[in-house]
C-alpha cells in the first residue's frame, strides 16, 4: 500500500463519523460488489488512521492525585473541626464565667454552622477520594489479569499508522455469496446468509481473484493490521464493546451462546465503522504470514506482516471459542491449506477518489 502525492488522506480524528470523514475525503460511505444472479457484497468506508495494535500494558494507578485528594479532605475536615471546637469550647467557657446557660448569637450560630458544614463536606470529600482510589485499584488489578492472560504474540502493543482509507466487507462472506461466485458450498452448518465456513487460505485467495475478474476491482484479504484497526474502531478495550463477557455477548456468538453451531451474519451489534462479527462467529483469514514474534519487529506504517513463514494470521475468535479467544488483540495462525467449520473470511477493496 504505497501512496503518492495524489492519493495522501487525512487522518481519522476519532470523533467524525465515517460518513462524515467520507465525505470530507470525497469518498462514498460504502460500496456494493455485483456478484452477479442478483446477489450483492457490501462494504463499508474504514478511514485513514492511527492506533495502538496488540495489547497494551495497564497504566499504573495515580496514586500521587487521589492521595493529594484525600490529604485535601483531611486537611480540610481537621480544620474545620477545629474552628467548630474552638468557637464551642468559646461559648462554654462563657456560660461557665457567667454562671448561665450556653447561648449563641445570630452570628456565632452562622460561623457554628459554617464550620459544622464544612466538617460535613470536607469528610465526604475525603471518603469519596478514598472510594475512587479502591476503585482504581480494582480496575487495574483486572487490567493487569487481562493482560497477564493476553499472549506473547500480541506484545509489545505498538503504534501504526494505516495512511490509505479501504472498504471492508459489512459482514464476513456469506454463504451465499460464496456460491454465486464459486459454484460449491463446503460449509459444514448450511445456511445462505451464515458464513462460509471450511474454507482454506487458498479457497478464500481464489475468491477475490474471481470477484476481482468479474467487478474489476481489486479485492483482497485483509492485513492485519487493518483487521484489528477496523475491528476496534477507535476503542482499546478488549472488545470494540468493552472489556466484560456481557460485552462482548451482545457483538458476538461464542461458545457461550453460539449453541455450537455458526449464525446468520449482521444479528449482533456493529462496531463504529457499521462492521458486523468482528468477534466470534468464525475466525477471519487475513493476508499476513503469521509470526509470533512478529510485533516486536512490526513496521510503523502500513505493516504487511513478516516474510514468508509456515502459517497465516487468522483474527477474531469464532462460535466455537471462549472469550479470550475473541479479543480484538488476540492473534491465531494455521497453515494456508488448513479447513474447519469455525474459519471464514471477509474482503476490503482498496479506496480511490473519484474524478
Amino acid at each position: 500500500m504505497h501512496t503518492t502525492a495524489a492519493e495522501v488522506y487525512p487522518l481519522w480524528d476519532g470523533q467524525e463519523s465515517v460518513a462524515q470523514y467520507a465525505q470530507r475525503v470525497n469518498l462514498p460511505p460504502t460500496k456494493t460488489l455485483d456478484l452477479g444472479n442478483g446477489v450483492e457484497l457490501e462494504l463499508v468506508l474504514i478511514p485513514a488512521g492511527k492506533f495502538s495494535m496488540g495489547k497494551p500494558e495497564p497504566v499504573p494507578v495515580d496514586k500521587g492525585g487521589f492521595h493529594k485528594k484525600i490529604v485535601t479532605g483531611q486537611a480540610l475536615l481537621a480544620a474545620s473541626a477545629a474552628a467548630l471546637l474552638v468557637m464551642l469550647t468559646v461559648v462554654v467557657i462563657r456560660a461557665v464565667r457567667k454562671r448561665r446557660r450556653p447561648q449563641l448569637s445570630l452570628g456565632r450560630l452562622m460561623l457554628v454552622t459554617v464550620a459544622a458544614g464544612g466538617c460535613v463536606l470536607s469528610g465526604l470529600h475525603w471518603r469519596h477520594s478514598a472510594r475512587e482510589l479502591d476503585a482504581a485499584r480494582l480496575e487495574y488489578a483486572a487490567a493487569q489479569a487481562r493482560y497477564a492472560v493476553a499472549g506473547s504474540d500480541e506484545k509489545p502493543a505498538h503504534s501504526v499508522t494505516l495512511t490509505q482509507p479501504f472498504y471492508m466487507g459489512k459482514y464476513v462472506v456469506t454463504q451465499e455469496q460464496y456460491q454465486a461466485v464459486s459454484v460449491s458450498n463446503p460449509s459444514g452448518f448450511k445456511s445462505r446468509d451464515n458464513p462460509v465456513e471450511m474454507v482454506s487460505w487458498f479457497d478464500a485467495q481464489a475468491f477475490c481473484k474471481k470477484v476481482t475478474e468479474h467487478t474489476q476491482q481489486t479485492v483482497r484479504l485483509p492485513t492485519e493490521a487493518e483487521w484489528e484497526y477496523s475491528c476496534r474502531a477507535g476503542t482499546r478495550t478488549t472488545y470494540y464493546s468493552g472489556d466484560t463477557e456481557a460485552d462482548l455477548a451482545r457483538v458476538a456468538w461464542f461458545e457461550a451462546n453460539a449453541k455450537n453451531t455458526t449464525h446468520p451474519v449482521g444479528q449482533k451489534a456493529p462496531n463504529v465503522f457499521g462492521l458486523y462479527d468482528m468477534h466470534g462467529n468464525v475466525w477471519q483469514w487475513c493476508q499476513d504470514w503469521y509470526r509470533e514474534d512478529y510485533y516486536g519487529k512490526s513496521v510503523a506504517e502500513n505493516p504487511q506482516g513478516p516474510a514468508q513463514v509456515a502459517f497465516r494470521v487468522l483474527r477474531g475468535g469464532s462460535w466455537f471459542g471462549d472469550p479470550l479467544l475473541c479479543r480484538a488483540a488476540c492473534r491465531a495462525g494455521d497453515v494456508p491449506g488448513y479447513r474447519f467449520d469455525y474459519i471464514g473470511f471477509r474482503v476490503v477493496v482498496s479506496a480511490s477518489r473519484t474524478p
